[in-house]
């Protein structure tokens, strides 16, 4: 696996509807892939300085040129790393920053037997809620986190409009299990995967 980041040029026209469109950014990261490509790939938008960054995790290697064209520098290729040795490095009882942008959502059964109804989680109470509730599926310990920014974006999707709250979460874990950790980290978390959610990073404490 490769986690890979690219430069978003905030000068060029395009670039407000990439920023506002899931669905444009979904499109465009998978133009970076082979047209057989069906591997999940998890990305997200990150910003330093103000200076907006697309992050990626995926199978095979990005080829950023398309984006680049439409959306970055010219010349700039990104940044790939292999994800497999920081895999190979987790092990229980390790402690790492995270960073983390989720779809907060709890499905609300209406009649018995039928499928519920998926509603937001719209305040920072049930969204941090939602989160430490993860935290034995995901194979970790939350030591202290918080919702540092929440986010709703609107587009659309096979013709109809489609609203989508985010909800990003920063704070220290603890590792208590590696397998499911592992799975945790390159399979996603939550809903909206292909959507900007799901992605979670590590820093050194």
């Amino acid at each position: 696996m490769y986690l890979s980041r690219v430069r978003i040029n905030n000068n060029k026209r395009n670039t407000i509807k990439f920023l506002s469109s899931p669905q444009v950014i979904h499109a465009s990261v998978e133009g970076c892939f082979a047209d057989d490509d069906q591997s999940r790939k998890l990305w997200r938008l990150d910003y330093l300085q103000n200076q907006p960054y697309l992050l990626l995790l995926s199978q095979a290697k990005p080829d950023f040129a398309e984006l680049v064209k439409q959306f970055g520098y010219d010349g700039d290729t990104g940044e790939c790393r292999d994800y497999q040795g920081l895999l190979d490095s987790l092990k229980a009882g390790a402690r790492y920053r995270f960073r983390l942008c989720a779809n907060p959502v709890v499905s609300l059964n209406v009649e018995p037997g039928k499928r519920g109804k998926v509603v937001p989680h719209v305040t920072i109470e049930y969204q941090e809620e939602w989160l430490r509730k993860r935290a034995d599926t995901i194979g970790v310990s939350f030591d202290s986190f918080s919702v540092v920014q929440r986010g709703v974006k609107r587009f659309f999707r096979n013709g109809k409009k489609v609203t989508l709250h985010t909800a990003d979460y920063e704070g220290i874990l603890t590792i208590t299990d590696e397998d499911m950790f592992k799975k945790a980290l390159t399979n996603g978390i939550g809903r909206a995967k292909s959507y900007g959610c799901g992605l979670l990073t590590l820093g050194r404490v």
